[in-house]
């Protein structure tokens, strides 16, 4: 892995636990931020996966979920991982 990739891996992983802060604050506003919603002034706003089709950042953010991960600085779980 170059360093450009490894870059753009931490960059993911650190958005999949800003995610998942969110989610702990209020998990309707995360879920808002990901499949859109209408903001108070009537207008829709596109949420990440419409802008972001091929994402796969909600099925990793439930995954990373499922394993523990609360979003704390640098946590990046993988499965059968003891934490």
């Amino acid at each position: 892995m170059n360093e450009e990739q490894r870059e753009r891996e931490h960059l993911y992983r650190c958005l999949v636990r800003e995610v998942i802060r969110m989610r702990i604050k209020s998990r309707d506003s995360a879920y808002r931020w990901l499949i859109g919603y209408v903001n108070d002034s009537g207008k829709y706003q596109r949420g990440w996966n419409e802008l972001h089709p091929k994402s796969s950042l909600e099925a990793d953010v439930r995954d990373q979920w499922m394993l523990g991960n609360r979003g704390e600085h640098g946590d990046w779980r993988q499965a059968g991982e003891q934490q």
